[in-house]
């Protein structure tokens, strides 16, 4: 029988696995270097689209997850479709996110002005302070099919307290927020209050990560209660064990035209999505985009 940690480790393997094969279509281009990277990128998206997207990359070495604090990967992106394909369109850099998840995850960002193939080209480093390049080629769609950045919410008409006061009926959080529970979404959108909206599971979730996410969305209701409401979704109606086993989601689901779980959404007062994110989140990169959101300031534009 598998020790704990050999469990975490092959459930990190697993789910990075997990959102490689739900999510973006990828390939690997040639490589830079004459010698190829021990440290094998994996991009931990679902869609890419025109605009402001927030990249995430997960790390194996040898089959296993890195989980490095001190990694900071550089990114160059090359727009393969036109004339000039070798030609830098800009840089970035991926910065550590793995606070409290079960396996590293390093997140960029990138604004994309054109559909298409695009080439990404991870700067990495080694142990000795060697880096080795790797590039992947990434598909960016023309209109992305999840609500995005600088478009309206979706008002569903989410699960509250009102309709079952059994939160044990309304999340399959072991220890829910009440708070969390006090609106519908279409609600948050009327009452003209910047809000946060989580589409997760945390008793069924696909990716390890829902379940971290909840404890860092309850240490930022903590801190910006009374000037952002705070939402979660819970992805399967109850009972949630036998939807999940038969994958009937809730409404809003649909309608937000989530194919992957958690989602996370940053809504100002006006209704308008200021910041979304796929997949795990930390306090450190969250914190800084509510106290923007609850200024009333554009959330995206965070430093690199």
């Amino acid at each position: 029988m598998p020790t704990q940690s050999l469990r975490v480790a092959l459930l990190a393997v697993v789910t990075l696995l997990l959102l490689t094969a739900c999510g973006q279509q990828f390939s690997p281009l040639a490589q830079p270097t004459a010698a190829p990277s021990p440290v094998v990128p994996v991009l931990a998206v679902s869609e890419l689209a025109l605009g402001p997207n927030r990249i995430v990359i997960g790390l194996l070495k040898d089959g296993t997850p890195l989980n490095d604090p001190t990694l900071e990967l550089g990114m160059r992106f090359f727009y393969l479709d036109g004339p000039s394909p070798q030609q830098l369109a800009y840089e970035s850099r991926a910065r550590y996110r793995g606070e409290g998840l079960p396996f590293g995850l390093y997140v960029g960002y990138a604004t994309f002005d054109q559909p298409g193939g695009w080439g990404l080209e991870l700067t990495i480093p080694q142990a000795g302070g060697v880096a080795t390049a790797t590039r992947l080629r990434l598909d960016v769609l023309a209109e992305p099919s999840v609500p995005a950045v600088g478009e309206a919410a979706i008002p569903s008409q989410t699960l509250t307290v009102r309709d079952q006061p059994d939160l044990a009926r309304l999340t399959s959080d072991p220890n829910p927020e009440p708070a969390f529970y006090q609106m519908s979404v279409a609600e948050a959108i009327t009452a003209r209050t910047p809000f946060l909206v989580a589409f997760s599971t945390p008793g069924y979730c696909q990716t390890a990560v829902c379940s971290p996410n909840q404890m860092v969305l309850k240490q930022l209701r903590q801190r910006y209660q009374g000037q952002i409401n705070f939402i979660h979704v819970e992805v399967y109606p109850y009972p949630f064990g036998e939807s999940f086993q038969a994958q009937r989601r809730v409404e809003a689901m649909g309608e937000w035209k989530l194919r992957t779980e958690p989602w996370t959404f940053l809504v100002d007062a006006e209704g308008i999505i200021q910041a979304r994110y796929e997949g795990g989140i930390t306090f450190a990169e969250m914190e800084p985009a509510l106290a923007q959101l609850a200024a009333g300031q554009p959330v995206w534009a965070p430093t690199n």
